[in-house]
C-alpha cells in the first residue's frame, strides 16, 4: 500500500511527499516514471485516474532516461499508489 511519498498516478516512491508534509502543498515535481506533474495533473482522484489510464495505454513507459529505473514492474509500482487514488 502506498503512502504520501508515492506518486498518485503510478506509485513511484519520491522519497518524500510530492504534495508536501501537509498533503496540500504540491511541489510540481515531474515523476520520472509516468511524467505526471505533482500539483497539476494529479490534483484529484479523477484526474489521477485519467492520467494513469492514458499512461497505461501508452505501455506505461519509464519516462526519464536520466533517472535510474526503480526496478519494479508496473504492477508492483501501482500497488503503491496512495490510498484513495487507486
Amino acid at each position: 500500500m502506498g503512502s504520501a511519498n508515492n506518486c498518485r498516478v503510478c506509485g513511484y516512491d519520491w522519497g518524500e511527499p510530492p504534495w508536501g508534509a501537509s498533503g496540500q502543498e504540491p511541489t510540481f515535481w515531474i515523476c520520472p516514471c509516468c511524467e505526471v506533474e505533482a500539483g497539476y495533473e494529479d490534483g484529484d482522484v479523477e484526474s489521477s485516474k485519467a492520467y494513469r489510464a492514458a499512461w497505461l495505454a501508452k505501455g506505461a513507459p519509464w519516462s526519464d532516461p536520466d533517472e535510474p529505473h526503480d526496478g519494479l514492474t508496473t504492477e508492483e509500482r501501482l500497488a503503491h499508489v496512495p490510498p484513495g487514488f487507486e
